[in-house]
C-alpha cells in the first residue's frame, strides 16, 4: 500500500507541478523572496517539499537528515562539500546527512527545487557553517 501511495504521489505532484505550472505552489508575493520552503507530502519515511529560490542558502549541514534535490524550473547550482553541480531538469541528486551542502539560485529568475528529505524533515538538525 505504501509503494501505492507514494506512486499515486509522485504521479499527482508531478501533473500538479508540470501541468500546468510549479508557479501554482507560490503567491506573488512569495515569488520575490529570497528562500520559500513549503511541505507538499509526509509519511512516516520521508517528507516532500517544493522550494522556490532567488538567492542562496547560507553553508550547512544536517546531522540526522539525507536527502535528494531536482530541479523543476529555472536554473541552480548545489555546492556539496566542495564540489559544485550545476542542476538540470528531471536529474536527481542526493546528498548525505552531515555533507557540507548550500543552493543557489543561478538564472535570471527565480529557481524551483523539489527536494525529499530521509527521514521526513523536522528543522533541528541543521547546522550553518561558522566563518
Amino acid at each position: 500500500m505504501r509503494k501505492f501511495m507514494a506512486f499515486a504521489f509522485a504521479v499527482f505532484f508531478h501533473s500538479y507541478c508540470e501541468k500546468p505550472s510549479p508557479e501554482r505552489f507560490f503567491s506573488e508575493e512569495e515569488k520575490k523572496a529570497e528562500l520559500v520552503i513549503k511541505e507538499v507530502y509526509r509519511d512516516n519515511e520521508k517528507s516532500s517539499h517544493i522550494i522556490l529560490m532567488n538567492g542562496a542558502e547560507k553553508p550547512h549541514f544536517h546531522d540526522r537528515h539525507s536527502f535528494e534535490v531536482t530541479l523543476v524550473k529555472g536554473e541552480n547550482r548545489l555546492n556539496v562539500s566542495g564540489q559544485t553541480v550545476n542542476l538540470v531538469p528531471d536529474h536527481r541528486v542526493r546528498v548525505e546527512k552531515g555533507t557540507l551542502h548550500w543552493a543557489q539560485n543561478t538564472g535570471r529568475g527565480y529557481s524551483i527545487l523539489s527536494v525529499n528529505f530521509y527521514p521526513p524533515f523536522d528543522g533541528k538538525d541543521r547546522r550553518f557553517q561558522l566563518n
